[in-house]
């Protein structure tokens, strides 16, 4: 038996007779203001070179003050 990840499209026997299938894997990704403001902007530059980070950064946090 092989070890691999289980995803949406496993499908495991059951011990008891049957198939087990995942229906929801109950992780989803999520971006906070919090993570926003706690990423590097340099290492961000280098994921993705089309989008100016620290300005993004800066515009999240005016859009925060003015939430306030």
């Amino acid at each position: 038996m092989s070890k691999s990840c289980i995803t949406e499209l496993s499908e495991l026997m059951c011990a008891t007779g049957g198939k087990i299938t995942i229906k929801e894997h109950g992780q989803t990704a999520q971006i906070t203001k919090q993570n926003v403001r706690k990423a590097d902007p340099k290492e961000q530059q280098n994921i993705n070179p089309l989008l100016d980070y620290k300005e993004f950064q800066d515009e999240q946090e005016e859009d925060v003050n003015i939430c306030e």
